[in-house]
């Protein structure tokens, strides 16, 4: 949110600088609260300084609290007494002298004010003849009405456009809010959010049930005039109906929900220490926009962990078969298509493109337009394993094919055939990469995203001067590999190629069944 700031006065008698005066005073004088500082901040552009303010001597103070919803401070200046309180402007015309008519104008402004998204605060005075005549509680005060104070605190530009992101990807938005329900429902309306005639107050949530509350959670989006107790029973309610729930605070008071809820997240930078304590994140910036992208963050590394543990799988099958088959075949040891040294030459590769490469993966374009994810869903489900089988048989089938063919029972086949096999998988580690970096875009659309990626760079030209080192110099003697024709080496790359980019053909047809 933006800096909260004073945007309109109302005083029913036309005495501005009394209404400024008195709302000064019903400050603390060492305010920290943001909503006190632009009181003050208004009294001093309007030439009410801190020092005139604050000049007299204080007697005593009503205290806020939760339940009165107002405050009030007794000042002696200038030889009279002068009582100057203010709060939620329905508990402050509460105790205040006033006429039907006078009242009927200001509840009017008062729903004008909150429509225009206003939080409105009412001030209101008393002189006592003597200290004695002070009452010991402000509910006891009979006062007149000053006028009223609209603050604006009003939402940063980004935040619409984060609450329509945060409705395509399945999340819901929930205003909880101190201010009045006007007020709530026009900042709701402001900012795109859903159900903003639907609104709950704090005397309605006392007079709910947990189970009525249970259910009227499901279509409210707006809960007005709530104390810190009430949002530990809001938080309560949604995640008895299977939400998970993630609440920001930043009050002493909204420690026990930020506890409770499934992520509690604090603010960095207005923040109580018990709150940030009590929550699972901390906003340092007190960014709503941080925490859509941070959703968006988690997602893609959900994402990219997904990707991992199925390449994985995929990766190791043509490993696993090739060691497994040739021998069942009858192919001499001498002759087998990975021996000891090829495995772990592929390990080297597989591990980095694992933990690095797949890692840096950016996130998909429709990653903030999916739902939610189950929380029980399984890391691997049957479709992932499914497709990594898949995947993995038909490298297998490739490598070890070509491999096969080229040996034609001769052993003195093997080192070509060997190299053919190696070129195979080594090429199709590349592709398997790019292929799987999202099951709905295409290949080429996700190395459009890296082309930047220094790493992505690094791992794809190694790999191709891995081959080359293996193949072309007198370490192929040692590696028992050949050195590779033109016409081999591009042979084995179309056919690695083949084995892996059959699933673009399926990423079309669920594109175009999906139209």
């Amino acid at each position: 949110m933006n800096q909260m700031a004073v945007q309109e006065t109302w005083a029913p008698n036309g005495d501005e600088h009394t209404l400024i005066e008195i709302m000064g005073l019903g400050c603390e004088t060492d305010a920290y609260d943001p909503m006190e500082k632009a009181m003050l901040s208004y009294c001093d552009s309007h030439g009410i300084s801190k020092d005139s303010l604050f000049g007299g001597e204080l007697i005593s103070e009503y205290a806020f609290t939760n339940e009165l919803k107002m405050m009030g401070h007794v000042w002696r200046r200038n030889g009279r007494i002068v009582i100057a309180a203010k709060g939620s402007s329905e508990k402050i015309l509460t105790i205040c002298n006033m006429t039907d008519a006078e009242r009927e104008a200001a509840e009017q402004r008062i729903t004008e004010m909150s429509k225009e998204g206003l939080r409105v605060i009412a001030v209101a005075t008393a002189s006592p003849a003597s200290v004695e005549d002070v009452p010991a509680g402000i509910t006891e005060c009979s006062l007149d009405l000053c006028g009223l104070i609209g603050l604006a605190d009003p939402p940063r530009e980004s935040v619409k456009a984060d609450i329509a992101v945060c409705r395509r990807a399945g999340i819901r938005v929930v205003m909880i809010t101190g201010d009045n329900g006007i007020t709530a429902a026009s900042i709701a309306r402001k900012i795109g959010m859903e159900h903003c005639d639907n609104i709950i107050t704090g005397d309605m949530l006392n007079e709910m049930s947990d189970d009525e509350l249970r259910e009227a959670v499901k279509d409210v989006s707006i809960f007005s005039r709530v104390v810190p107790e009430h949002k530990m029973r809001i938080v309560k309610a949604f995640k008895e109906n299977g939400e998970i729930v993630a609440m920001t605070g930043d009050g002493v008071n909204d420690a026990p929900a930020l506890k409770y809820a499934d992520i509690g997240i604090a603010m960095g930078k207005r923040g109580s220490e018990v709150s940030r304590e009590a929550a699972d994140l901390i906003l340092m910036d007190d960014n709503f926009t941080t925490i859509v992208e941070t959703v968006k963050d988690g997602r893609r590394i959900y994402d990219n962990i997904r990707k991992a543990v199925g390449y994985v799988f995929t990766i190791h099958i043509p490993i696993a078969f090739t060691s497994l088959l040739a021998p069942i075949l009858g192919v001499a040891p001498a002759a087998l298509m990975l021996l000891p040294l090829h495995v772990v030459l592929l390990e080297l590769l597989i591990d980095p493109t694992c933990s690095i490469v797949l890692e840096r993966q950016p996130a998909e374009t429709d990653i903030m337009t999916r739902r939610p994810r189950d929380p029980k869903a399984k890391l691997l489900d049957g479709r992932l394993l499914t497709k990594s089988v898949i995947q993995g048989l038909a490298v297998f089938a490739a490598s070890f094919g070509i491999y096969f063919t080229t040996l034609a029972g001769n052993p003195a086949n093997a080192p070509v055939a060997r190299a053919m096999g190696l070129v195979v998988i080594m090429l199709s580690n590349l592709l398997l990469v790019q292929v799987n970096s999202s099951d709905h875009d295409f290949a080429f659309q996700s190395i459009t995203r890296l082309v930047k990626d220094g790493v992505m760079w690094a791992a794809n030209i190694g790999t191709l001067l891995l081959l080359a080192v293996i193949l072309y110099t007198p370490l192929s003697h040692l590696l028992k590999l050949a050195p590779l024709t033109p016409g081999q080496f591009f042979g084995s790359a179309g056919i690695a190629a083949a084995a892996v980019l059959w699933y673009e053909i399926v990423k079309l047809i669920n594109r175009i069944r999906n139209r």
